[in-house]
């Protein structure tokens, strides 16, 4: 079997304010194997955020390790953190967060300005995950040019122009509609079936349902998990969605 692409040991994440302790994670140890298709579920509270952030090291663990395909991440250094983070994660938020002044091409090549990566390089991989994501003939636009699904493609995009170990998604369909919602998820499940390992955070189980592993958390505690065969496939479920055409936001 091949080792996990994460693994974590009794995670915790403390919080002072003032005189206040936060225990946001309070030992949390999950596997999560190349492949997979995970979703982290929970409330708001429930530390699902907090291990959505430990584990994109946009934050350290208070105590605890964390391995991403077998780099000890809780030990790095900040810039060996900013390296990793560049180098094997693949960020994708509710919010988008694309550059509203800049073309959807150019938004995608980001990541890839922190590489040593040639121009050329840069321009022929962002061109290629943007068709990839259904957007060849939207390169050239502004995001004020594209739909809400389109700017999520956009930023599906960005988060594999770097062919990163790993995709989190935190909230990935919360400012979409139905019919997008599930657009943006066959994306997902088609990237997990290509092999990519993707991680959603959501508190929604009409999202949750297209992952075939679901790991709860509820105050700052992992309170099941769940390996699912045959999760709901959302290519299928378009099929008897309206169709709705997209237009700019």
């Amino acid at each position: 079997m091949s080792d996990p692409v994460i693994k974590t040991t009794d995670l915790t994440k403390e919080y002072h304010l003032g005189d206040n302790v936060v225990r946001a994670l309070r030992g949390v140890s999950i596997d999560i194997a190349p492949g997979e298709f995970v979703a982290i579920m929970g409330q708001s509270g429930s530390g699902k955020s907090t291990m959505m952030n430990l584990l994109g090291g946009l934050d350290t663990p208070t105590s605890g390790s964390y391995f991403l395909e077998g780099i000890d991440v809780s030990s790095l250094s900040a810039d060996e953190l900013a390296q990793t983070r560049n180098r094997k994660i693949g960020f994708v938020f509710q919010s988008f967060n694309l550059l509203a002044r800049t073309s959807a091409l150019e938004n995608v090549q980001l990541p890839l300005l922190y590489s040593p990566t040639p121009k050329a390089e840069r321009l022929k991989r962002a061109e290629q995950v943007l068709t990839d994501v259904g957007l060849a003939e939207r390169m050239d636009h502004h995001p004020s040019q594209l739909s809400g699904g389109q700017q999520q493609r956009v930023a599906i995009a960005r988060a594999l122009v770097n062919r990163p170990a790993l995709i989190l998604a935190d909230e990935p369909t919360g400012a979409l509609d139905t019919r997008t919602g599930l657009e943006i998820m066959a994306i997902f499940q088609g990237l997990n079936r290509s092999g990519m390992t993707v991680v959603i955070v959501t508190h929604e189980p009409e999202v949750a349902r297209f992952a075939g592993h679901t790991i709860r958390f509820q105050d700052g505690l992992v309170v099941d998990q769940q390996r699912i065969a045959e999760p709901a496939d959302a290519a299928a479920l378009l099929a008897t969605e309206p169709a709705r055409k997209e237009v700019a936001a």
